[in-house]
């Protein structure tokens, strides 16, 4: 039978941690990334996520995928935020029981007082020893959203050209909707980067990467080696992406493992765009200026 049960988050607070600390709740992932980390059996279910946000944290989560059905535990987690006032910690834990395929994002809180300032993350995750039935691997996303930005607004539904930003990749090629198109499966290429050709302005937030109102997509969610294309947006794992400091895109279905990816470095314009494993790589890295 699953298990539907969660235990509360219990904090603890030291430091110059004061009461009317900021209030938060779960939900926030797709905000703003910090990092991600896999665990699996060979690394005996655990996974040390750890993080640095540079400024003004509102909310600070984790998110839990499983592979199967399991109480997956953040074990003693500490936040430390230094600003102006000077520095705070607040520690705690949470057991959640995670749904196969199911997302689950459970916050941290409450934050220090002094959250307007740098912060430091760790919140190991593991699986509990005492669980009869061992966990086949999970991903953990550390997110968080800054104190400074607005509610975030559902995706544009018009396939009209908008104003955004170009994504440079390797070689100065830059992200290239084929024909400036707003059709369903229109081709995701590499193209000469030229800031006033609209088929290049993209906009990203809350995880979807959007041109003439319709996301970037990894086509039937195919794994290594899978074109990527334009599609209405859904919010479907296979259409939302993490943005990392280094510059990879992530693509969040598959478990955070597969990276937009110029194939084979190629500098040919029109060369089909693809998602592929993560290697930290010069042809996997896109920046906005």
């Amino acid at each position: 039978m699953q298990r539907s049960w969660r235990l509360a988050v219990c904090a603890v607070t030291t430091g110059l941690l004061t009461a009317g600390g900021i209030a938060v709740g779960v939900g926030v992932a797709y905000a703003n990334f910090s990092q991600i980390c896999h665990g699996n059996a060979g690394d005996s279910y655990a996974c040390p996520l750890t993080g640095t946000i540079p400024a003004g944290p509102a909310a600070i989560s984790v998110q839990l995928t499983v592979t199967s059905s399991e109480a997956v535990s953040i074990n003693k987690w500490t936040i430390t935020c230094t600003d102006s006032n000077g520095t705070a910690t607040t520690t705690g834990g949470v057991t959640a029981a995670v749904t196969a395929g199911t997302p689950d994002t459970e916050a941290l809180a409450p934050l220090p007082a002094t959250s307007d300032g740098q912060c430091t993350v760790n919140a190991p995750v593991s699986l509990p020893s005492s669980d009869p039935a061992p966990l086949s691997n999970f991903t953990a996303v550390l997110d968080y959203t800054p104190a400074s930005s607005a509610s975030p607004s559902p995706s544009a539904s018009s396939t009209s050209s908008s104003p955004g930003l170009i994504d440079k990749g390797y070689a100065s090629k830059c992200l290239d909707d084929a024909g400036n198109s707003s059709a369903d499966r229109a081709k995701i290429q590499i193209w000469t980067c030229n800031p006033s050709d609209k088929a290049q302005l993209w906009t990203y937030g809350r995880g979807e990467l959007v041109h003439n109102g319709k996301c970037l997509n990894d086509q039937h969610s195919g794994g290594n080696g899978s074109k990527v294309i334009l599609y209405t947006c859904n919010r479907a794992l296979n259409e939302l992406w993490t943005h990392l400091a280094n510059g990879e895109y992530v693509l969040n279905a598959r478990g955070y493992r597969l990276c937009l990816d110029d194939p084979a470095y190629s500098t040919k314009n029109g060369t089909q765009l693809i998602v592929y494993t993560c290697r930290n790589t010069a042809n996997q890295h896109w920046q906005q200026p």
